[in-house]
């Protein structure tokens, strides 16, 4: 069976101390990329250095980029997006990482199933990847294709977690705004993509926790992006969704406000 060729984009800020890891989980992936494409966002550390001189052991091309200035993680993942050279397009933050067999099962389950686009929710780790996921890699993912009115009620995809089909649309909104991948997702799942949820994760993030300096208006900005994002399909012809979706989301945002405050 032959498999599309993966391009993974890694957008990178000041990412000198993680970017290393995440890297390493790339390079100990159990069917590695083709390339990975490390966009540089304006960093004022060590990140291009790392990048540049980092040993891929062979497994796969790594390119490094310039981003003329500080442009935002949605700027840096359309530059990538713009290079890709794969049929297939994965995205790794610069902090996360990814369980070794994350592109393989996800690449059998894309060719198997026909998608466009597979991923899930990224667990939240403190160390290292939990044992229980890295016993359960020979197991096939369990997935189901997402609707857009379960997903305008709860992003479905980490953006950690993506593999998508490489194509002209697949571009985040640069507008300022957080939130811009589940924009994303949503105008591709509106457009009729076939978008398939995984429950089994194969992302990580680091994470701080729940009332951490500043997270309550970082809180702010994210409920805005998501109500745009929401409003951007509704105006696509899909206002009975959007009725539907809007109390859901200021719900959830006041319970994760209360918890930040409550902490």
């Amino acid at each position: 069976m032959s498999l599309p060729r993966v391009s993974v984009v890694i957008p990178v800020y000041n990412a000198e101390a993680t970017l290393r890891r995440a890297l390493d989980s790339i390079r100990n992936q159990t069917l590695p990329p083709f390339e990975v494409i490390c966009v540089d966002d304006g960093s004022l550390d060590g990140s291009v250095s790392l990048a540049e001189h980092y040993d891929t052991a062979g497994a796969f091309v790594l390119r490094v980029v310039k981003q003329p200035c500080n442009a935002g993680a949605a700027a840096a993942r359309n530059r990538g997006l713009d290079l890709a050279a794969g049929e297939v397009v994965a995205f790794l933050d610069a902090d996360d990482i990814w369980s070794p067999d994350k592109l393989g099962r996800q690449l059998h389950a894309m060719h198997n199933q026909g998608l466009d686009l597979i991923g899930g929710h990224s667990g939240v780790i403190a160390q290292k990847i939990p044992a229980f996921v890295l016993e359960s890699a020979s197991q096939p993912l369990t997935t189901r294709v997402v609707g857009l009115v379960p997903a305008m009620l709860s992003n479905p995809f980490h953006t950690s977690s993506v593999l998508v089909r490489r194509d002209a649309r697949v571009r985040f909104p640069d507008n300022g705004q957080l939130s811009e991948d589940y924009a994303l997702w949503l105008q591709l799942i509106a457009a009729g993509w076939r978008c398939a949820h995984h429950s089994q994760q194969l992302s990580f993030m680091y994470k701080p926790a729940f009332g951490s300096s500043g997270l309550s208006a970082q809180l702010w900005r994210m409920q805005r992006g998501e109500l745009a994002a929401l409003g951007a399909v509704g105006r696509r012809g899909h206002r009975g969704a959007l009725a539907l979706a809007l109390p859901v989301s200021c719900l959830k945002f006041g319970v994760r406000l209360l918890r930040t405050w409550l902490r």
